[in-house]
């Protein structure tokens, strides 16, 4: 499950927020499943792949990841990130 506190009112958070609460009350599994895509720009490259999303607090997302990994090192990079999630039960 993740962890959500202090959550800003704006959007698109409060839009995260409803499609969230709507996907728990639809029994979602999992629900902390996000694809995060990030740009290697030596290489010219997106890549994505999937990690759980744990926390929000406020405006932080926090998922874990191993730090040596390609992933990681492309955040060094590359500091802009896209996560797709998708929650089949609200379609």
């Amino acid at each position: 499950m993740i962890e959500i506190k202090d959550l800003p009112n704006s959007s698109p958070y409060s839009l995260f927020n409803s499609y969230f609460e709507e996907a728990k009350k639809a029994k979602q599994n999992p629900i902390n499943a996000i694809a995060i895509s990030s740009y290697n720009p030596n290489l010219r490259e997106v890549t994505s792949r999937f990690v759980n999303l744990k926390y929000i607090v406020k405006d932080e997302w926090t998922f874990f990841t191993n730090y040596q990994s390609p992933k990681a090192k492309d955040f060094q990079k590359h500091n802009q990130i896209s996560a797709l999630i998708f929650w089949e039960s609200i379609n």
